[in-house]
């Protein structure tokens, strides 16, 4: 009984405690850190074959020579965040393949984004426009009330207002002659330029299929 206790009170079975512990942990935390490369690795993926559909999108709106407004290609953006554990996976001609498809996604949306500026501030201005134009029209009538029947006075304001709305202030006939800046258009162009869009389908994807565990 003495010797048991003896035992395992002795620095050996505390250097056997403690190693067992040690590799628990280990282990543990070996299997969380292969379990968030494989979910990295699949966030990634993900953004890849969706951008890959959105650049599609894209080709056929400057095909037209226009961007729409609701183009996003990369909506997120996760290669920055999860690079650092790819760095013994892709050599590199797949590493800048990967980054240089990031870059030019984001800077395609940043195109898209300022295409769209432009149009809002177009909407605003209108608004002004017509606010300023109906105020004018109020002012007017006021000061004719002193010379002519109120009731004239109102039809007439009611006539100019629906005929300014008309021929001016209705925003889908103002859009067809709004400022269209031709910079997003011939940048996104430049970006599309030699861009990758199926790299999903190339060894980067092969490999990214296999880390995140997907059938391929």
């Amino acid at each position: 009984m003495d010797s048991i206790v003896h035992f395992f009170n002795s620095n050996f079975f505390i250097a056997i405690v403690t190693l067992a512990v040690g590799s628990a942990a280990y282990f543990v935390y070996k299997k969380q850190q292969k379990d968030h490369k494989k979910d990295a690795a699949n966030i990634i993926l993900l953004e890849i074959q969706n951008a890959e559909r959105e650049i599609k999108k894209v080709k056929s709106s400057i095909a037209n020579e226009q961007l729409k407004q609701d183009l996003q290609v990369m909506p997120l953006e996760s290669w920055s965040k999860y690079k650092y554990l790819f760095v013994r996976d892709f050599d590199r001609d797949e590493w800048d393949a990967i980054s240089d498809f990031y870059s030019r996604c984001l800077l395609i949306d940043e195109a898209v984004k300022y295409n769209n500026s432009a149009f809002w501030d177009d909407v605003a201005q209108i608004r002004v426009n017509k606010q300023r134009a109906l105020a004018y029209y109020a002012k007017t009538a006021v000061d004719e009330l002193d010379t002519s029947p109120e009731d004239d006075v109102k039809a007439e304001y009611i006539r100019k207002s629906d005929a300014f709305n008309l021929f001016y202030a209705d925003l889908e006939r103002q859009g067809k002659f709004g400022y269209a800046p031709v910079k997003p258009i011939n940048d996104t162009k430049l970006y599309l330029d030699d861009l990758q869009i199926n790299l999903s389908q190339t060894t980067v994807g092969t490999k990214l299929k296999q880390l995140a565990k997907v059938n391929i």
